[in-house]
């Protein structure tokens, strides 16, 4: 049996938990049932406590805001256990993790199998994949790409790559374009079909409407993502935020580079 779902991606803090919570909730309110597979090592909380006997119910978290039915930080592996016992930082430790489970993507598949059969036989579920922020393992290791395609194949996955940025990102013309040169090289990189999300929209209407938001054009340019070369003239600008600036205005140090670059 053929199953869809989602793969959910973005820079870390584009909001790709709240995401997942949020189209699970969505997707059960129309009567579709949706579990989420958190494949984000860094994404840990406290497993629920409960009896011995409860089997069941062990791969479940209490500080995950969406119900899984697979967990890797509970089930395979975790951030914080392997920069302890490894000497690792978090960039470090990250592209550990994602390879290990690489290396045991034949364990993870068989976990998603057997809850599938085991908790939820004969009905028809959407899954979402909870992955990672950090860029370099879309842009330098395939270890991502390795794992999605394993899973696509075992498992007869129909899935859809939704790759989330911020909207805040719209009023820098240069953060932008980075964001909108990192969606290109995951979709490339990755092979799936791809909708790109602007997220924390509500975040930008509170800073006095779109109108008054500072966005260099109407919020239809971002999400057309076309002829970005207008955005060339507002690359050199200055920030929008004077009060971010003023932070940094009497920093001797911010002072000196900035006058560095002057020159």
């Amino acid at each position: 049996m053929v199953v869809y779902g989602q793969v959910v991606i973005g820079p870390p803090g584009a909001g790709k938990t709240t995401y997942c919570n949020g189209m699970q909730q969505y997707l059960r309110l129309i009567g579709r049932e949706a579990l989420v597979v958190n494949l984000d090592p860094a994404n840990e909380g406290v497993p629920t406590s409960g009896d011995d006997n409860d089997d069941d119910d062990s791969h479940k978290n209490n500080q995950l805001p969406y119900d899984t039915i697979v967990d890797v930080c509970a089930d395979m592996v975790n951030l914080s256990s392997v920069m302890e016992e490894l000497e690792l930082g978090p960039n470090g430790g990250l592209v550990y993790c994602m390879e290990y489970l690489e290396r045991h993507v034949d364990h993870l598949v068989q976990l998603i199998r057997t809850r599938l059969e085991e908790d939820h036989a004969g009905e028809i579920v959407y899954l979402l994949f909870d992955l990672p922020g950090q860029v370099e393992l879309y842009t330098h290791s395939s270890s991502v790409h390795t794992l999605i395609h394993k899973l696509t194949k075992e498992l007869s996955l129909q899935l859809c790559l939704v790759q989330l940025v911020d909207s805040h990102y719209c009023m820098d013309a240069t953060k932008f374009i980075s964001a909108a040169l990192l969606s290109t090289t995951s979709m490339i990189r990755l092979e799936l079909p791809t909708v790109n999300v602007l997220s924390k929209i509500d975040l930008i209407s509170k800073q006095g409407g779109l109108e008054e938001s500072g966005l260099p054009f109407n919020l239809d340019f971002f999400t057309d993502c076309q002829d970005l070369d207008r955005l060339v003239d507002y690359v050199d600008s200055p920030p929008n935020d004077e009060e971010e600036y003023a932070i940094y205005a009497d920093d001797e140090g911010y002072r000196a580079a900035r006058q560095k670059t002057l020159q």
